[in-house]
């Protein structure tokens, strides 16, 4: 009888430790599920958080390229002339150009009024309406098509490079809003705020840009909007500033 009970003993403490085991295994696995989860979370976050700012960046070097193009001058620092205008460079190809004077803006103004886009190759007329076009779907489509927004270093020559940003150097248009990659650029030709008017007055009430200005010679202002895309899906940065060319006299 005493070794029949010892048996016994023994066989219930080998079921005590499998079930031990058991439970052991199963909060291993619980635990390595949850590290694996964790980091995929974090590498995910870090993911976005790393297109963003890539984006970002594109944003803003497109920003200093649509300055260099209202100013003439290449990505080299080279100020345009027709000696080393070539092809889009300097908008040599193109028939959109930056105004000179109130002749050249009225007739650029005129021009871009005929366009259901308002814009052509990046040079806009003062938007009407709603401001936020990017939130559109059928909008953003109509001003991201191919001759209505403007490029990284279309008109300066500026080249992203195989070590630069990856966004700036797309080039390809599209046809569904989905399918959008890369960055473009829109400036805007507005008029010079008049105190009696108020800020940014418009061109219908004021065709003929009589409006005050610091400088007669150039009574105009000019909105850049920068809308860019990053390689993930909902990656997005718009950026607006206003730039003003006045002369040193």
């Amino acid at each position: 009888m005493p070794e029949f009970h010892f048996k016994r003993h023994c066989h219930r403490q080998n079921g005590a430790a499998l079930y031990i085991v058991l439970i052991i295994v199963l909060m291993t696995s619980l635990l390595a599920i949850w590290a694996s989860r964790s980091a995929l979370f974090h590498e995910i976050l870090t993911g976005n958080e790393a297109d963003y700012q890539r984006t970002f960046e594109a944003a803003q070097i497109l920003l200093k390229d649509a300055e260099l193009d209202i100013r003439s001058v290449q990505a080299s620092g080279t100020p345009c002339s027709a000696a080393n205008a070539t092809g889009n460079v300097c908008r040599a190809s193109t028939s959109v150009h930056f105004p000179h004077d109130r002749v050249e803006l009225v007739d650029l103004i005129s021009y871009l009024n005929t366009l259901p886009s308002g814009c052509a190759y990046g040079i806009c007329r003062k938007r009407s309406g709603f401001q936020d076009f990017w939130s559109d779907p059928t909008t953003l489509l109509q001003m991201t098509a191919a001759n209505v927004g403007a490029r990284y270093g279309q008109f300066t020559g500026a080249a992203a490079g195989p070590g630069g940003n990856p966004i700036l150097g797309l080039s390809e248009s599209s046809k569904q809003v989905k399918d959008l990659k890369g960055a473009w650029y829109w400036i805007e030709v507005l008029s010079f705020a008049n105190s009696e008017v108020g800020l940014l007055s418009t061109y219908d009430n004021n065709p003929h840009l009589k409006a005050y200005a610091p400088d007669k010679s150039v009574p105009w202002i000019y909105r850049i909007t920068v809308y860019a895309r990053g390689q993930k899906k909902g990656t997005e940065v718009v950026l607006q500033t206003v730039l003003s060319l006045q002369s040193s006299e």
